[in-house]
């Protein structure tokens, strides 16, 4: 009596430990960040070999893969065009199993325009205003260059900028200097500190100067 309950209770045991686990679904992307309707490659696995899967941005429906033999996905994707006034966004990107709607995996997506702002839009040259710079290379400075007629004139380091989409907001003087020559002026934010017109990624954009009278 006493071996069977010894043989009986390895034999359960055995029976437990050999019980295996359903593979959760998984989904994820190949790179931090991306700019808005730049391409994105999104691969996964344990989803019905041969399947659909369709996927969504935000519940938003996207596009539909087909999974391999082996139950895999590698899914060319579009970012998202972010809403006008968004200047990032983080989307949840979900992958759904058509076959067996249990298996399903979501993956967070960062997405920006490559844009900078200037808040308020008009102030004296001496005046702080809040910059804000976003889509450039993360963890890098960045630099806004003064550029007259072709040429630097001054420039500045904002600080870093931050991950997963190279974003940074600043408060500081709209100007270097109190009295700015008069006319177009156009700004450079770039992670360089020397000035080149041709320097990638950058945000450039033209800054009117120009004199009021009381």
């Amino acid at each position: 009596m006493r071996s069977r309950t010894v043989a009986g209770a390895i034999i359960g045991l055995a029976v437990l430990g050999g019980t295996a686990k359903a593979q959760a679904s998984t989904l994820s992307v190949d790179a931090a960040c991306y700019l808005s309707g730049s391409p994105i490659s999104a691969s996964g696995t344990g989803f019905t070999p041969g399947g659909p899967v369709n996927f969504a941005f935000d519940g938003q429906p996207s596009t539909s893969g087909t999974a391999d033999t082996a139950g895999n996905i590698a899914q060319p994707l579009t970012a998202p065009i972010l809403p006008a006034s968004t200047a990032e966004h983080t989307y949840s990107l979900a992958a759904q199993d058509q076959t067996n709607p249990a298996l399903a995996a979501t993956s967070s997506v960062a997405v920006a325009e490559r844009v900078a702002t200037v808040t308020p839009h008009r102030a004296r040259p001496k005046r702080k205003v809040k910059f804000g710079v976003h889509a450039l290379n993360p963890n890098q400075p960045v630099w806004l260059h003064y550029v007259f007629h072709g040429k630097q004139r001054y420039r500045k380091k904002l600080g870093t900028a931050k991950p997963p989409c190279g974003s940074l907001t600043r408060r500081s003087r709209f100007f270097p200097v109190n009295r700015p020559r008069t006319g177009t002026w156009t700004f450079q934010f770039d992670n360089t500190k020397r000035y080149s017109k041709s320097t990638q990624p950058q945000i450039r954009g033209p800054v009117q100067i120009y004199n009021t009278f009381r």
